[in-house]
């Protein structure tokens, strides 16, 4: 029984505290035009209030497959537009742990080069990698590498395409940090 009384107490506590209903048809928001209007001069505001109608853009034309049931299909075969893709794999790359920004420049040009010899080598359709930090003291200690494919490629050839890419990072990056060894 006390428990009801306390949370009925906390509840109209709360309410009250929240200063109850608000009327939210009564808030006016930001009026963006504002700011949009700042450093303009008065042609280019002008040119900005006369807008363009979306009647007057020709948007081009395209051929598109109908389905039996009448439906647009999206993604033809044998095509990787319109493709889904996927994160075949991750891998993360340990740099340095006072790693800066040189180091992460370093690492830059290293992916790209293993992004080249294996694209060459498979030429795997939506091939492209992301790189984000991961570490927790330093966040540029630790980087996480993630190998993209599409759909069709990743089912066909994606373990290959991506064991060599991660190959190529590591023994590029070895090769690079040597260099930069050598020149300090």
């Amino acid at each position: 029984m006390t428990k009801t009384y306390l949370t009925l107490f906390f509840a109209a506590l709360i309410l009250s505290a929240c200063g109850g209903a608000k009327n939210y048809k009564t808030y006016q928001g930001i009026n963006y035009q504002d700011y949009e209007r700042r450093g303009q001069s008065a042609a280019a505001a002008q040119i900005t209030l006369e807008g363009v109608q979306q009647s007057d853009i020709e948007a081009p034309k395209f051929d598109f497959e109908v389905d039996a049931f009448g439906n647009e299909v999206i993604e033809s075969v044998g095509s990787s537009y319109g493709e889904a893709v996927v994160a075949m794999a991750s891998k993360k790359v340990f740099l340095d742990k006072e790693a800066q920004t040189k180091d992460i420049a370093v690492l830059q040009r290293v992916l790209d080069s293993a992004y080249q010899v294996a694209q060459q080598q498979y030429r795997p359709a939506g091939f492209t990698y992301s790189m984000s930090p991961a570490g927790t003291v330093n966040p540029l200690a630790v980087m996480d590498v993630q190998c993209i494919l599409g759909e069709t490629s990743a089912n066909a050839r994606g373990k290959e395409t991506c064991d060599l890419f991660f190959e190529e990072i590591e023994k590029q990056y070895a090769l690079e940090s040597a260099k930069e060894a050598q020149l300090q």
